[in-house]
């Protein structure tokens, strides 16, 4: 009898032990977030309305945030969704792949236009309010990284934003390992860094001209919406968390599950 016990107990015991290292080796989507935010030395957040979860980290001395999104669209998937700072300010384009077209997830009505390179214009399509400016930058290769996003993103797709001096990348997938996470802001760091091939690929009097310049962490994203304040900022008093005062009014508060701050100031944002 105590020999069968011990058996019993023996078992017990090990499919305890089975189970919760099931649990924890599951991918998990909210566990690499918060994995991600460690490793990058991040501020980690998860709001209430709308539900997300949210990670802003400095990435070569710029702002950038990669957050998992409520399903958008007919769809239904959630998504993964990068942003940083872009060098140019006035750059305004898209790119959708060909195969995966999702019309829901944009608003620009800029025409389609051909890059020149057989393999970009063969997978993607190019909307650009500067056709020239946006051919450069495809012939030379910065959007290369594109392909490797595109295949994470399966069944997915990748999709690229740029606008007001901001780069979008948004995946139509959750990432359950924050391996897979450090992959996918390795790739979009590719994309989001031109300077050194544009110069290889333009005439010296053109690649020395002088940018319009960019502030380095003046730029805000508003944590109810997760569109850039350019104006008309405010901060919970709280916890100092930046929002369009539209939204702010609309929350009533602070959406920040960490903060319950009800009362906001006036923001100083440089666009």
């Amino acid at each position: 009898m105590t020999i069968f016990l011990l058996i019993v107990v023996t078992i017990v015991v090990a499919v305890g032990i089975a189970l919760a290292a099931g649990r924890t080796l599951r991918p998990n989507q909210f566990q690499a977030m918060r994995a991600f935010a460690q490793l990058y030395d991040g501020k980690f957040t998860q709001t209430k309305t709308p539900i997300q979860t949210t990670v802003s980290f400095d990435l070569n001395g710029q702002p950038a945030m990669l957050r998992i999104k409520p399903p958008v669209g007919y769809d239904g998937r959630s998504l993964t969704e990068f942003r940083t700072t872009w060098p140019e300010a006035r750059l305004r384009l898209q790119i959708h792949p060909r195969s995966k077209l999702r019309p829901d997830y944009f608003y620009d009505e800029s025409p389609t236009i051909e890059s020149g390179d057989a393999h970009f214009d063969e997978q993607y399509r190019l909307y650009a309010e500067n056709s020239e400016a946006a051919r450069k930058l495809i012939i030379s290769g910065v959007f290369s990284a594109l392909d490797d996003l595109n295949q994470m993103a399966r069944p997915g797709a990748a999709y690229v934003e740029i606008h007001d001096g901001f780069l979008f990348v948004t995946l139509e997938k959750t990432f359950g390992y924050v391996s897979q996470l450090e992959q996918v802001v390795a790739y979009c760091s590719e994309i989001r860094v031109p300077s050194a091939r544009e110069a290889a690929a333009e005439p010296a009097s053109v690649a020395n001209r002088t940018l319009d310049p960019v502030s380095p962490i003046t730029r805000s994203i508003c944590n109810a919406c997760g569109d850039v304040v350019k104006e008309d900022g405010v901060a919970c008093d709280d916890c100092g968390a930046i929002y369009h005062r539209r939204c702010w009014d609309k929350k009533v508060g602070c959406v920040l599950y960490s903060c319950e701050g009800k009362t906001a100031s006036e923001a100083a944002v440089t666009n």
